[in-house]
């Protein structure tokens, strides 16, 4: 099977940062080190869709052989504090326009995007069925204005330490077949799964047919291959699955960047390529 791994790079609008888990720096020089390691694919993390200057995007993806196959929202929230939950309907409404603004990007590449922390959380000493609602509502809003422009929604279950809604594989695929539209699949990271899900393969066969991106990354958020998670067995019932699209690297950058890029791939490229 051909190998498709691809490895998250900031956009400009985000502000560098050692809590963001992408490649930072000029978009280049992201791209060029993603070729000369031997990746097949650049995911985007943004923070200001509408920022993104999807032209010199394209011409870096044609320029050097790079697919872009994601944009992920996850700087939505991390930076810009917005999320579908949110009890302010200005700020829920901004999360909600963000959102959109990275369809239309994703439409521009030919992407996915994800919707992650961006759906928002239960909000203390509110009622839990309002959070919830509003979550909802803005995810389905989302996936039906993707819908209508040919773009996928993968939504991310989030591990419980980082958000306390949809931690679980389980609850996403449960939320994929409520919300009940096209555009909206599922979403993998190997991180939540392993803190949330009881059995990480289990959930795999579970979610077949429902995935439509994987995120690769260790137990404590670092480069593959650096902690506990057993990513031979968990690639593998991938496969046996059925599933054949884009796996993401999604770390923390430590040591330092250049050293999580080349180790993610060094790691996994026997893996995915058996």
């Amino acid at each position: 099977m051909k190998m498709k791994l691809c490895y998250q790079i900031a956009t400009p609008d985000v502000i560098p940062a050692p809590g963001v888990t992408a490649y930072q720096g000029d978009l280049d020089t992201a791209f060029r080190r993603l070729k000369e390691c031997g990746y097949n694919g650049a995911e985007l993390m943004v923070a200001n869709p509408a920022r993104v200057d999807a032209g010199r995007i394209l011409a870096l993806s044609a320029q050097y052989g790079l697919d872009v196959p994601m944009v992920c929202t996850g700087e939505i929230y991390g930076q810009e504090r917005l999320s579908f939950s949110n009890l302010d309907d200005g700020v829920r409404a901004s999360a909600i326009s963000y959102a959109k603004s990275a369809v239309d990007l994703a439409q521009a590449l030919g992407a996915q995007i994800n919707v992650g922390r961006l759906r928002g959380e239960y909000v203390y000493g509110a009622p839990r069925e309002l959070c919830r609602q509003r979550a909802v509502d803005g995810l389905r809003e989302v996936a039906s204005y993707a819908g209508e422009r040919g773009v996928t929604v993968a939504l991310e279950p989030v591990n419980s330490i980082a958000l306390n809604f949809i931690n679980t594989t389980q609850e996403g695929i449960a939320l994929v077949r409520e919300i009940a539209l096209p555009a909206l699949k599922l979403m993998l990271d190997s991180n939540h799964m392993y803190i949330d899900d009881k059995d990480m393969v289990q959930s795999v066969f579970d979610a077949a047919g429902l995935v439509t991106y994987v995120h690769l990354v260790d137990s404590n958020r670092l480069y593959p291959g650096k902690c506990k998670l057993d990513f031979a067995a968990f690639i593998a019932a991938l496969k046996q699955s059925g599933y054949d699209g884009y796996y993401g690297v999604e770390v923390f950058q430590r040591p330092d960047q250049d050293t999580a890029l080349e180790k993610s791939i060094e790691y996994l490229r026997p893996l995915l390529e058996c």
